[in-house]
């Protein structure tokens, strides 16, 4: 569940201080570094980060909400498939300009659906 200052701001994007406050939490931190090289499922950043599957869960709704982190599909050999996870932060630019605080979101190279998904989110 997503608390008021997890909501997007109205233009789509995660506010400030959200992105600070996930910045901060070590279990949101740690699985961001997990899987920056590699998607994982839940169970795999449970045993990486050392921490539980509910903390797994909590950390990825809030890290996917902020659009830091995205959900794919990984299929297995038996036919089923595995949620996976993978890091969409490249970087965060924050400046001061003007008396405020301004911050810029850097994602890696979302394909082309992502990228038309966020364009018409916003309209």
């Amino acid at each position: 569940m997503t608390s008021p200052r997890d909501r997007p701001s109205v233009s789509g994007e995660p506010t400030l201080e959200t992105v600070v406050a996930l910045l901060d939490d070590e279990h949101a931190r740690a699985i961001l570094t997990a899987t920056d090289e590699q998607a994982l499922s839940a169970k795999e950043l449970s045993e990486r980060c050392d921490v539980s599957q509910a903390t797994v869960y909590r950390r990825v709704d809030r890290l996917t909400a902020a659009d830091l982190l995205a959900e794919r599909t990984r299929p297995r050999a038996d036919g089923h498939h595995d949620t996976v996870y993978v890091a969409t932060l490249e970087a965060v630019s924050i400046r001061l300009s003007d008396g405020e605080l301004e911050f810029d979101l850097d994602r890696r190279g979302d394909d082309i659906a992502d990228r038309l998904t966020r364009l018409w989110e916003e309209f």
